[in-house]
């Protein structure tokens, strides 16, 4: 007899956990499941007939137990253990608060940050449009270009990240960027000099 199960899925404090149940093998069916040493994250219970871990996780963290399975052999029934873990991500959230200025026609890059729920993650913009030359990197959340203009001020949008959960989860942030012109400057240095009666 012995615990088939290496590893399980991580879940999402105050969502769903997706699901795992248990496997064994060997030894004499039906078999009957046991936490014990240590204890699931809380809001998780362990199925003792089928080996399924099911619930919903109420806070972030990585718990780590043993799992105890029994069979049904007679006189005396098998058990086989294993040491598990499942970790618990926060909430998913948008980290980014603010984002650096930026001049038209001069290179832009800055990069959106999430926490928690389940990665990869994928970025949008929801409400509201990027500065005119600017681009969202869907995968990396990186935000580059070079401002066009003729827009400048604060420009203001919505920023909406999904992730892989399933189903997914989403969080958004309202963020601007503000955007300046270059500093107006007289570039002419000299004049050519001129002749009397010829056209200048």
């Amino acid at each position: 007899l012995s615990v088939v199960t290496s590893s399980l899925p991580s879940g999402v404090a105050q969502s769903v956990y997706a699901g795992a149940t248990l496997q064994a093998a060997g030894g004499v069916s039906p078999y009957t499941w046991a936490v014990t040493t240590g204890t699931l994250p809380a809001g998780l219970s362990l199925n003792g007939t089928t080996g399924a871990i099911s619930g919903t996780p109420t806070a972030a963290g990585t718990s780590n137990f043993t799992v105890t399975v029994t069979d049904s052999e007679t006189p005396t029934p098998q058990t086989a253990t294993k040491n598990l873990s499942i970790t618990i991500n926060p909430q998913l959230a948008v980290t980014t608060s603010s984002l650096a200025a930026g001049v038209v026609g001069t290179a832009y890059n800055q990069t959106l940050a999430a926490t928690g729920g389940i990665t990869p993650y994928t970025w949008s913009v929801t409400t509201g449009s990027l500065p005119a030359g600017l681009t969202l990197n869907a995968a990396t959340g990186a935000i580059t270009g070079t401002p066009t203009g003729p827009q400048v001020g604060t420009i203001s949008f919505t920023v909406t990240v999904t992730d892989s959960e399933s189903p997914t989860k989403t969080a958004s942030a309202n963020l601007s960027i503000v955007i300046s012109a270059p500093a107006l400057s007289i570039t002419t240095q000299s004049l050519p000099g001129g002749n009397l009666g010829t056209p200048y």
